[in-house]
């Protein structure tokens, strides 16, 4: 996708961002379209899964943010991956209503996995 679709997009979804993701989404911004960049998502997905997955990288890259990790290291960006295929294999199973706490769930999925990945990858080596 082109910078300006990532930037549209998240434009087109932000009066359905909760406010805490909403409030960070100037800082936010620039991070998810270099992201993006790195990071394609298939272009035929359904919309409630597409927001899911946004919802997901937003809280993500919001959470590392928070906790001064850059959230674009190589160590990283092959976890988004793994967080969108995630999303999508349980969005396939699930089939959820768009009435649902669907975008709810997947912003803590990423919430969670951002915690994960900066363990895995910093943290736990500095324990052991």
């Amino acid at each position: 996708m082109a910078e300006k679709e990532n930037e549209l997009y998240l434009t087109t979804i932000q009066s359905q961002l909760p406010s805490h993701l909403l409030a960070q989404l100037p800082k936010l911004i620039p991070h998810f379209q270099k992201l993006e960049a790195l990071v394609p998502l298939p272009n035929d997905l359904p919309e409630l899964l597409k927001k899911g997955i946004y919802f997901a990288l937003i809280q993500s890259v919001l959470r590392l943010l928070n906790r001064e990790t850059d959230p674009l290291l190589p160590e990283i960006l092959p976890e988004y991956k793994e967080l969108i295929r995630t999303i999508s294999e349980t969005y396939a199973t699930l089939k959820p209503e768009p009435q649902s706490n669907w975008l709810d769930e997947c912003i803590q999925f990423g919430d969670k996995s951002a915690y994960h990945w900066e363990w895995k990858h910093f943290d736990s080596k500095e324990l052991f």
